[in-house]
């Protein structure tokens, strides 16, 4: 069905200006709102870094049993907790052709206020701009 995630680790890199913005009750940075190195996960073919990781939403195992192909048209993948069951949801980056106001990614911080539990762990993946190679198919 899926191939199993690979996770690589590296050295921070700033988070977008977009992802900076967050709810009143959280403007203050928290250290552990951001990976302390940079980490790289690829799944479907497709590597993205963790930019954020909100009371240690980040869950490779249970991302990995969430996961489905429909995302990978998405630049950004949000994943938040309700009631012990991980969502995720796709954001496109904000000058995207195919984006509407709420499927931007300067929309998160409505999104995470408005549709999920308050308070709750998230994570934020970031499509990476280098994407491996794909494989070449053998046609027989």
């Amino acid at each position: 069905m899926m191939d199993d995630i690979e996770v690589k680790e590296g050295s921070t890199e700033e988070v977008q200006e977009s992802l900076q913005d967050k709810p009143e009750d959280q403007s203050q940075d928290k250290p552990e709102d951001k990976p302390q190195e940079k980490i790289i996960v690829q799944v479907g073919g497709k590597n993205y870094e963790i930019v954020q990781n909100h009371k240690e939403g980040w869950n490779a195992e249970v991302f990995r049993d969430r996961y489905s192909e429909v995302l990978e048209r998405y630049d950004y993948i949000i994943g938040d907790w309700g009631y012990s069951q991980l969502r995720l949801k796709g954001f496109y980056r904000d000058n995207h052709p195919k984006a509407t106001k709420d499927s931007t990614i300067s929309s998160m911080v409505d999104y995470i206020n408005e549709y999920c539990n308050f308070g709750c762990a998230y994570f934020v993946l970031q499509k990476c701009k280098d994407q491996p190679p794909a494989k070449a198919k053998s046609g027989s």
